[in-house]
């Protein structure tokens, strides 16, 4: 019998009854897990131990698990009666039903940790306490930071459920699940819409138009990032064709452009590391960036901090997807992302591999990726995937040392750190 284990806290009133029901309602069962550990992790795999002792770690720095800032937003009537509906689409295979899990149980590759970076963040800022009464703050984090790293990681979860949604434009390939996969699409479409009205009514209740100007630029960045270059039929990203030498105008410099206007441009679309470094800051770099920026602005930590938040939140992430790149290629050959670090960086070296791609677009059939997947591996991208992921690990522990309070800014490095490692680890294999 499955045993369903919560550690309480009294200021969630969070339910056990209320847990239950919505595992009761996804998969019919009660899982093993502890309710503290749902931070973006798996369970049970001796590969993510070290991880888990990090984010515990970093979790205990800032005063409670960031599982509660997902549980404060999911375990309610409105989230509650939606898991009936999910039941409805057990065995259809519907991408929703993954998401679920994640969001319940951990997935490190949806980046569910985002608040936990905000939080680390904000308490290896500071702030001056002669400005605060004892309210106003716990563990070293005021409680409107711990807000903005709630509406932040949840805008972020809104718009993963809103890409589950599946592309029914031609229906007969899905035979008689049609209707069940229709019926999923409604239920992302409605969950993600709840959670992205709920995070800006949350924003507003923050009561400072700075932050929710940059923070609504945010969710702009994660659209735009969605319809960044090409794709194929069922809306896959698709690398862009390299550019020659003598086509490159610029590099893209996203530290010192301004972060409210629209990110970057097509130019850089063809290039290789920019191309790549601009996607990945469109769709996770910017809101995780301005999410630490915003929360050096609600403590009124200075232009300069606040921009070292903001550089600091977006290396963070980079390296974060570089180590998902490298693990989504290595871990499955015939099916990888198209426009991850490693395939990208193999087609800036030797653009004769785009072939592949080219051939595919084509002849309207889908890419041979395991032929592609040697393809890359016989390049020297992964030695400049080794390189990328050192500089982006210096570049880390550079913008974390610019924060004065050390046990938060230990424990963001020794995130970094562990990424690193495990990303180079795949590539060493």
């Amino acid at each position: 019998m499955f045993v369903l284990k919560i550690n309480l806290f009294s200021f969630f009133q969070i339910s056990t009854y209320k847990v239950q029901l919505v595992y009761l309602y996804i998969y019919g069962i009660y899982p093993i897990c502890n309710i503290s550990r749902l931070s973006g992790l798996g369970f049970g795999h001796r590969d993510d131990l070290d991880w888990r002792n990090v984010v515990t770690e970093a979790e205990q720095i800032v005063g409670y698990p960031t599982s509660f800032l997902n549980l404060r937003w999911l375990f309610n009537d409105e989230i509650a009666n939606t898991a009936i509906h999910l039941r409805k689409l057990v065995g259809t295979n519907h991408p929703l039903l993954k998401s679920a899990k994640n969001l319940l149980i951990g997935s490190k590759s949806n980046l569910q940790s985002v608040g936990l970076i905000i939080l680390l963040v904000s308490k290896a800022a500071g702030f001056n306490t002669l400005d605060y009464t004892r309210d106003h703050y716990d563990s070293g984090v005021l409680h409107g930071q711990r807000a903005l790293a709630e509406i932040v990681e949840m805008k972020r979860t809104g718009h993963l459920i809103h890409k589950t949604v599946v592309n029914l434009k031609e229906k007969e390939k899905h035979g008689d699940k049609v209707k069940d996969l229709l019926y999923g699409n409604k239920i992302a479409l409605l969950t993600g819409d709840y959670l992205l009205a709920t995070c800006l009514q949350h924003l507003g209740g923050l009561r400072n138009n700075e932050v929710t100007e940059l923070i609504s630029s945010g969710l702009r960045d994660l659209v735009e990032g969605d319809f960044f270059g090409e794709h194929d039929n069922d809306n896959n990203p698709l690398p862009s064709h390299p550019k020659g030498t003598n086509e490159i105008v610029s590099t893209y410099q996203w530290e010192t452009e301004d972060n409210l206007k629209k990110l970057g441009s097509n130019e850089y679309l063809g290039q290789g590391k920019d191309e790549w470094v601009l996607r990945t800051m469109l769709t996770s770099g910017s809101i995780l960036g301005k999410g630490c920026q915003g929360a050096m602005k609600l403590a009124h930590r200075g232009e300069k901090l606040e921009r070292d938040a903001y550089i600091l939140g977006g290396h963070l992430a980079l390296i974060w997807q570089l180590y998902l790149d490298v693990k989504d290629f290595f871990t499955h050959p015939y099916n990888y992302s198209l426009v991850g670090a490693p395939v990208t960086l193999a087609l800036w070296e030797y653009p004769q591999i785009y072939g592949h791609i080219l051939e595919a677009k084509l002849e309207k059939k889908p890419v041979e990726f395991k032929q592609l997947y040697y393809a890359v591996r016989s390049t020297r991208s992964l030695e400049y995937l080794s390189n990328f992921l050192d500089e982006e690990l210096a570049t880390v522990i550079k913008y974390s040392e610019k924060f004065p309070v050390q046990d938060a800014r230990q424990a963001l490095q020794k995130m970094a750190m562990t990424i690193h490692d495990e990303a180079v680890q795949y590539i060493e294999k």
